[in-house]
């Protein structure tokens, strides 16, 4: 395998040969900028492990929000599940939610390689693109976040392994099955059975019954079942409290940024795929690239949008490439491989150490000084990064973005929460902005309604700013 390596690097462009020192640099540095036990700056993160938390407690995850806290599983539970076990033995913690992510990213290479052997007879195009792929800011981002994005990915990627081995059980049963899986890490993650059941339909229909058969019952069992033991709370979590607000003017801007860096490689993908249109060459990666470009597109408009929406296209892009032996060996296209490899040796520093690392390093030191004020006095903390209430209190009071975005839908009465202010219930309020500034940020305004704001200025004074963090403490009577 090493001997292949060198042979496929030594007839590689220059900047091609670059990718896996350059990957493993940026992946080391994005691990020592980002990656902290006890704190993550994106506060979807801290949401997610809360509730993995509350399961490895032996509390329910799937609830209603009529009582505090005021929090709600928004994912279907494999990543909850497989979380809540390794802190079963590590305690509240970041990182076995992280380790979870990066084995998953690990085994989306495992699957690359397996695939290049599968149609190169060899493993070094599969091990290059691996690299490839932890140069992509998207994967990098995610790879370490304890999230659910990673790990559903990489099953629906080693479903589409399944699919394509020569096998019918490995097709119509072990694909489904992990195709299943991926739905139950999470529940957007539909482009993969859709195409499969697409590409049988028109080219192998004596498949496609088992295979929808097995999609189906395996989805519906665990669906009804949850419903039962949750009183009906697993369909309003992740389905009707998790349908958040859709703009669809942001998806060229959020499409731009996040799918942007490695846009010449998903150009050329779609061109390459529509030309077996045409000729009606197509298969199964055709499907899957068309449908993941399809629903990737769609969900960009919802609001809060982000890299983890461009992880599966991204992925998908690079298996086809690999697949239409565009890569790596780059045959007849050098100079656009080359461009795409070198604006990614541009923008990967940039993203490790400038767009995200500036932010990460500053909050991860503001952390510090924040916790050791917090363990001053007790109480409940309302704050906008939510490691804070759950490394300090245990647990989350609640969602900030999720709630307010509900109370504006009308499926949640901010009124609750405003009393909680208008009594000083909390004994900590913490932002990254200031409340007493007349224009606030969209941020701001994605978690703090204008009552919810009026209601702090009135019952809290500013007590002390940490950047990039503000505390607030009740006012005295």
């Amino acid at each position: 395998m090493i001997r292949q390596m060198y042979r496929l690097i030594k007839r590689q462009p220059f900047l091609c040969r670059m990718v896996p020192p350059a990957a493993v640099f940026c992946f080391l540095a994005w691990c020592a900028v980002s990656v902290r036990a006890d704190f993550s700056w994106d506060d979807a993160d801290p949401e997610v492990l809360n509730q993995a938390w509350r399961l490895a407690r032996g509390q329910s995850i799937y609830r209603g929000i009529e009582a505090p806290p005021y929090t709600f599983a928004a994912y279907t539970p494999v990543y909850y599940a497989l979380a809540a076990l390794a802190m079963k033995f590590s305690g509240l913690s970041f990182i076995p939610a992280r380790l979870i992510s990066l084995s998953a990213a690990l085994s989306i290479g495992w699957a690359l390689v397996i695939l290049s052997r599968r149609w190169k007879n060899n493993a070094a195009g599969g091990i290059w693109t691996a690299f490839f792929l932890f140069l992509v800011p998207a994967f990098l981002y995610n790879m370490t976040r304890s999230n659910v994005q990673m790990a559903a990915v990489a099953f629906s990627l080693w479903s589409l392994v399944f699919f394509l081995g020569a096998r019918r059980s490995e097709t119509v049963i072990l694909s489904a099955l992990l195709a299943v899986l991926a739905f139950y890490t999470k529940q957007t993650q539909i482009a993969l059975p859709l195409a499969m059941i697409v590409y049988l339909a028109l080219r192998n229909r004596r498949w496609l019954l088992p295979y929808t058969a097995t999609l189906a019952v395996a989805g519906a069992v665990p669906f009804f079942w949850l419903q039962q033991v949750t009183g009906g709370n697993f369909f309003l979590n992740t389905v009707r409290l998790a349908n958040l607000s859709y703009h669809p003017w942001q998806i060229p801007l959020i499409f731009m940024h996040h799918a942007g860096p490695v846009s010449i490689f998903i150009f050329l993908a779609l061109m390459l795929s529509a030309k077996k249109f045409r000729h009606n060459a197509w298969g199964p990666l055709d499907c899957y690239l068309i449908s993941v470009f399809a629903v990737t597109g769609f969900s960009l408009g919802r609001i809060g949008a982000h890299g983890q929406y461009v992880l599966e296209l991204v992925v998908v892009t690079l298996v086809y490439l690999l697949w239409a032996d565009v890569l790596p060996a780059v045959k007849e296209r050098p100079v656009l491989v080359s461009i795409q490899v070198l604006l990614l040796f541009l923008y990967a520093p940039f993203f490790v150490f400038i767009e995200e690392g500036l932010w990460d390093m500053r909050a991860n030191k503001a952390a510090h000084k924040v916790y050791r004020i917090l363990a001053t006095r007790p109480g409940p903390i309302l704050s906008q990064q939510g490691s804070f209430p759950l490394f300090s209190r245990g647990e989350i009071f609640i969602q900030l973005f999720h709630f307010t975005a509900l109370s504006r839908a009308g499926l949640w009465d901010q009124n609750r929460l405003a009393r909680e202010i208008e009594h000083r219930s909390f004994a900590f309020v913490i932002t990254e902005f200031s409340i007493d500034q007349p224009d606030l940020p969209e941020n701001a305004r994605e978690r703090f309604t204008p009552e919810m704001i009026e209601a702090l200025r009135k019952n809290y004074r500013h007590m002390q700013a940490i950047d990039p963090y503000y505390l607030y403490v009740p006012r005295a009577p």
